[in-house]
């Protein structure tokens, strides 16, 4: 039987009821006596470790869309929100690729970017959101459409456009998505 989880009853292999992993996994976090920051007692559904290795594995060289495969989901977007990427490992991530890039190219073209320039370049990904979804436009390019997101082939439209972009396409704290906005079909 192809069951992460399963048990022997008589003389087959039978699946462990979820609620039965669930009993598993809250005994023997108790039985470790390990707490959160707040002290309370640490408390896994059996989906955590789902998020975990799908987290795990991709960060370690796995293609996306091969965790994708292996989780069964259809959309790789749903794989990619069970990626738990932290802001210091993006950050941690970037640098390494930086220091490998130096190694090949002349020193006196990089230099330690400036608090200002840190913040300018943070700030690109808060204005990347849009009513539809997020722009997948490079750092430092200007929009190939005029803001008209609805034909950019660089939108990643959200799955389901909230009510308030439907009723009102431009909101002010996304001001360059100027374009009609409609339900997206996938």
């Amino acid at each position: 039987m192809p069951l992460l989880f399963q048990r022997k009853i008589g003389l087959e292999n039978r699946p462990i009821p979820i609620p039965g992993i669930r009993d598993l996994l809250r005994d023997a976090l108790a039985a470790t006596g390990f707490t959160d920051a707040t002290g309370n007692p640490l408390h896994f559904a059996p989906h955590d470790f789902r998020r975990i290795f799908t987290t795990d594995a991709v960060m370690n060289g796995m293609p996306p869309h091969i965790a994708r495969l292996i989780l069964g989901h259809r959309d790789i977007n749903t794989t990619m929100g069970y990626e738990a990427v932290y802001p210091e490992e993006a950050i941690n991530g970037h640098r390494a690729f930086i220091a490998r890039r130096r190694e090949l190219r002349p020193s006196e073209e990089y230099h330690s970017p400036t608090e200002e320039e840190w913040e300018e370049f943070l700030g690109h990904f808060k204005r990347r959101k849009v009513a539809l979804g997020d722009c997948g436009r490079a750092y430092g390019t200007s929009c190939i459409n005029e803001h008209s997101c609805i034909r950019c082939p660089l939108l990643r439209a959200d799955p389901v456009p909230t009510a308030t972009a439907d009723r009102n396409p431009r909101q002010p704290d996304r001001p360059h998505c100027r374009g009609r906005t409609r339900r997206l079909v996938r």
